[in-house]
């Protein structure tokens, strides 16, 4: 049966969350990762065949338009039997039961918005589907951390938070998660095709992993630490810089005072207190550990996140189930390595 339970929030302050009964949900078969990778390429394939057709011969492709009706309809019931949204839900629940959290994705799930469309025979009624108010409020929170940027982040869209107390401390902590299928066959990065955990192959699974908790003072400013990307280098490099020069190689550090008459103008020597040779240290390892992360100190609210991957073997259904308690407890982890350093 579904739980409600008060939590801490870093959006609004506290927050109910519902965490849902899985007994109902089906967990759906199991489908190799080899057998979904080539209905899918099939299924992209027939349509483009079919728009070449089109274009080369005259009447109507009936034989390839046949086709790649039976390849998609293959495609869509195989990908109903496998429930991959089912599954995802009972292994986050039950990581959260294991752990004592709640979780939802309810908050995060899209939206259908109606809107009203206008065409050559006069208005019509359409619908479409939105980000909900929460993702957006997550979002406006912490914009730093949501935004593409060419070496640096990937775009990251969650689709499932966590609420509880972490179990190093008993402090109160947030976590959105965020998963979707990865293609890294054809990557000139050999990086790309393996993962932290021993698994190797081209296909695998993405995941965003944005953090949030409470440090013990208030700091009056908002520091923004992110991966340097390459539109900031050279004689755009002009973020703050530290001592060290393996830190200001890998991170574009900027800040601002949360009040300004009170703060004053420059916030740099107080993000530099923030920023101790031991804070650099824990988050050059996570940048090691990860694909790439970020970090935004808001006040007394530390936002960080970091993305990560499995491949090969432990991107299968089960190896996902497996290994998502690894990879949420390596990030519980490293949310203490910062912590310690920044109060």
């Amino acid at each position: 049966m579904s739980t409600t339970q008060t939590h801490w929030d870093p959006i609004t302050g506290t927050i109910e969350v519902e965490t849902p009964d899985i007994s109902g949900i089906r967990k759906g078969l199991v489908i190799p990762p080899i057998v979904s990778r080539i209905l899918l390429i099939a299924a992209l394939v027939s349509i483009l065949c079919v728009m070449v057709e089109g274009f080369v011969r005259d009447g109507f492709p009936f034989i390839t338009v046949a086709v790649t009706t039976v390849i998609w309809a293959i495609f869509l019931g195989a990908t109903h039997l496998e429930n991959e949204d089912g599954r995802k839900t009972i292994r986050r629940v039950r990581l959260a039961k294991t752990k004592g959290w709640s979780y939802t994705g309810e908050l995060m799930a899209r939206v259908r918005e109606f809107q009203t469309v206008w065409k050559s025979d006069g208005a019509d009624r359409d619908t479409r589907l939105v980000k909900s108010e929460r993702a957006l409020a997550v979002e406006a929170r912490v914009p730093e951390l949501r935004k593409v940027r060419f070496g640096a982040f990937v775009g990251a869209q969650f689709d499932g938070e966590f609420w509880g107390e972490s179990g190093s401390d008993g402090q109160p902590l947030w976590i959105a998660i965020g998963s979707m299928q990865m293609e890294a066959g054809l990557a000139f990065n050999s990086d790309l095709r393996q993962d932290a955990f021993g698994g190797k192959g081209g296909y695998g699974q993405f995941f965003s992993l944005l953090g949030a908790y409470r440090i013990d003072r208030k700091t009056g400013v908002r520091a923004v630490i992110m991966p340097e990307s390459i539109f900031s280098k050279g004689p755009l490099d002009r973020d703050i810089k530290t001592e060290s020069i393996e830190f200001n190689s890998a991170f574009n550090i900027s800040g601002r005072y949360k009040d300004a008459e009170t703060g004053g103008t420059d916030p740099t020597l107080d993000v530099l207190r923030i920023l101790t040779p031991a804070t650099q240290d824990s988050m050059l390892t996570m940048l090691k550990r990860y694909h790439n992360v970020g970090f935004v100190l808001d006040d007394d609210i530390l936002f960080f996140m970091a993305q990560d991957k499995l491949s090969g073997k432990n991107a299968t259904p089960e190896g996902i189930d497996t290994l998502l308690l690894n990879i949420s407890e390596e990030f519980e982890a490293a949310k203490l390595g910062i912590k310690r350093y920044v109060e």
